[in-house]
């Protein structure tokens, strides 16, 4: 009977030993994410954990992740796993669909080394589909590619297929050798499961090399190890072999094999190869002469074999009726396997017949064919003769119509390059502009800072030195009865002129001066506002803890200080928060305030906003602004520090 083969796929798989708390990890995952590219990524795993265990489910999962589009890398795994459900289904033509498209997402991506690995499913295929010369042809190919790169395991996943190939072209041997040297490459890299796969194909090679013994131990090496990773799928396939192995040997034993390997192919639905092992069951027990089971057996097996293995299960199903004494359906079945005995025998004849037609009617043709040569060789001599002016007139104007198309484009790209280098001298044109107009910002700005700290300078100084002696002068007049009434007054203004020139003196430093750092100064700033009673501002410190370099927190107090003027002088608002955060070395600052908002499309122009823009510009940060009539104002600055 026909041995089962295991065939290496070179894809990206995990195997998973402990499978039910993965699966519930990757399953809770799914509950609380809705980013789709995760969800996909997650679908994908669980397609690659349930490969081995359930392929059904696993399909399943896979075409949820399929769904997904938007990420080449991720939707070439996809491919390459749905690729992979269809060949173990025997889908093998929706298997190559898919790997062809597992390769052109990666050449797409550039990826060399993948698409190469991808060749060698392909190349799987080409076995499964019996192309045997072809498989060889490509295998050693990849292999010597991935022999040059130094990737020993892909060669090594090419050695196995190679051998898998001269296995069915009988030359046992060779198949011996390169599973052999498949095999020491897999267990010098402990790749477990790739030694699972090879150990039964050994066992095949030697089985029908006509080493038993070896072809036994290898098998039984095989099924200790797939019993060890709980490796279903490679069991069924060990027991099936070892089911063939003992078949004439040990009947009791093979039927135990056998129906080990149905149990397993139902539980993972796997339909290649299980006629073989249906057959083989239906066999023991008609040996056995258990006529009704084995009859059981055979009637699965018609269902899906074919060609001459058909005709043994039509005179096996004969042998059994005849054992139950069923003369009539003994001979119905004895007549379906004469009848497709010599339905094959006629294809192959007339295959044979129609080969010699054929020859004949060729051998004819060129008769045919000779005789018009000769007839019309005079003809045919003046004809050529007129066709070689022909071409070569042809041949001049090509050459003349190739050189001025060469011309052609040797101009057409020196114009090319020409726009090219315009187009980047404007570029930097457009950006020097960009930077000296920060600069002239930056200036002015610096320079409006100095002119008002110089002006609060004077008033303190000068001013308001003179208007506290003259205060002390007019208090020498206290007991002056006829300045009484006069003297309150003036006092009284003179009060409030002191208290106001100290006010602005105070304030002489409110943009410039943070020398406590940026937010115990901005909190400083909030409390003079809120004591005006007309605002509150609160400050709000979520985790930044360290100083920011010098020139960076006045450029960002300066910001502050534009946005919290704004607040007072347009929002309207009674209350405004400013609050700092910091997430991987960007700072994050919130200014929110209740006022009344207002229409950023027509207020984009307006000089307070422009400032604001050019300094974040300056700093690479990032400016947004949320706002709309009646509803406040949000601005968010998100600054590298």
């Amino acid at each position: 009977m026909k041995k089962s083969l295991l065939i290496i796929l070179c894809l990206s798989s995990v195997f998973v030993f402990s499978q039910t708390k993965q699966v519930d990890s990757l399953k809770l995952i799914l509950k609380n994410t809705t980013n789709k590219y995760e969800i996909a990524k997650t679908y994908l795993a669980l397609a690659q954990m349930h490969e081995r265990i359930d392929l059904n489910k696993g399909k399943s999962f896979a075409h949820k992740a399929f769904t997904y589009k938007d990420n080449d890398s991720l939707l070439a795994e996809t491919n390459n796993q749905l690729g992979r459900f269809q060949f173990f289904t025997a889908q093998l033509d929706s298997a190559t669909y898919y790997f062809d498209n597992t390769k052109k997402l990666l050449q797409k991506l550039g990826e060399e080394q993948r698409v190469a690995i991808v060749n060698i499913s392909l190349g799987a295929i080409q076995l499964r589909q019996g192309d045997y010369n072809k498989t060889i042809e490509t295998l050693t190919e990849s292999a010597r590619y991935f022999e040059k790169n130094n990737d020993s395991l892909n060669a090594a996943k090419c050695y196995s297929n190679i051998a898998s190939a001269f296995a069915e072209l009988e030359i046992f041997p060779k198949a011996i050798e390169y599973s052999e040297k498949a095999l020491l490459v897999f267990e010098s890299l402990n790749q477990t499961q790739f030694r699972l796969i090879t150990l039964p194909n050994l066992a095949t090679q030697y089985y029908k090399n006509e080493d038993t013994l070896k072809a036994i131990d290898y098998n039984n090496k095989a099924e200790k190890l797939a019993i060890k990773l709980g490796d279903k799928r490679s069991l069924s396939i060990i027991y099936n072999n070892l089911g063939d192995l003992y078949l004439n040997k040990n009947s009791e034993k093979a039927k135990q094999y056998l129906e080990k390997t149905l149990q397993l192919k139902s539980e993972l639905n796997l339909k290649s190869g299980i006629e073989v092992t249906q057959s083989n069951l239906g066999y023991i027990h008609l040996k056995n002469k258990d006529y009704a089971k084995a009859i059981s057996y055979f009637k699965k097996a018609e269902e899906l074999i074919k060609g001459k293995q058909r005709v043994s299960v039509y005179n096996n199903l004969k042998e059994a009726y005849k054992g139950l004494g069923q003369t009539a359906n003994a001979l119905l079945y004895s007549e379906k396997a004469s009848q497709l005995n010599d339905s094959i025998l006629n294809t192959e004849s007339q295959k044979s017949f129609m080969e010699v037609q054929t020859k004949y009617e060729t051998e004819k043709k060129e008769k045919e064919i000779l005789q018009l040569t000769n007839d019309n060789l005079e003809v045919n001599y003046k004809r050529k003769q007129n066709r070689n002016l022909l071409f070569a007139a042809l041949g001049a104007l090509f050459l003349t119509l190739l050189l001025i198309y060469f011309l052609y484009n040797n101009a057409k790209r020196k114009r090319i390059i020409m726009e090219q280098n315009l187009t980047i001298k404007e570029q930097e044109f457009n950006q020097q502009l960009k930077s000296q107009e920060l600069e002239g910002i930056d200036a002015i700005i610096d320079a409006q800072e100095a002119e008002r700290s110089k002006i609060a300078a004077d008033l303190h100084d000068n001013l308001g030195s003179k208007v506290a002696t003259l205060k002390l002068y007019l208090e020498s007049y206290d007991n002056e009865d006829d300045f009484s009434n006069f003297y309150k007054k003036l006092k009284k203004l003179m009060d409030t002129t002191y208290n106001e020139i100290r006010s602005i003196s105070k304030n002489k430093n409110f943009g410039a001066q943070i020398s406590k750092g940026l937010i115990p100064s901005t909190k400083q700033v909030a409390k003079q506002i809120s004591e005006s009673k007309k605002i509150d501002i609160k400050l709000i410190n979520v985790d930044v803890n360290k100083r920011i370099e010098s020139a960076l927190e006045i450029q960002i107090f300066r910001i502050i200080q534009e946005l919290l003027t704004n607040i007072i002088k347009h929002s309207g608002a009674t209350e405004a928060i400013v609050q700092f955060s910091e997430n991987e070395n960007i700072l994050n600052i919130i200014v929110e305030d209740n006022g009344k908002g207002f229409d950023i499309k027509a207020s984009k122009s307006g000089i307070g906003l422009i400032n604001i823009e050019k300094r974040i510009q300056k700093i690479n940060g990032e400016f947004i602004i949320d706002t709309s009539k009646g509803k406040g104002t949000t601005v968010i600055l998100n600054i590298p520090i």
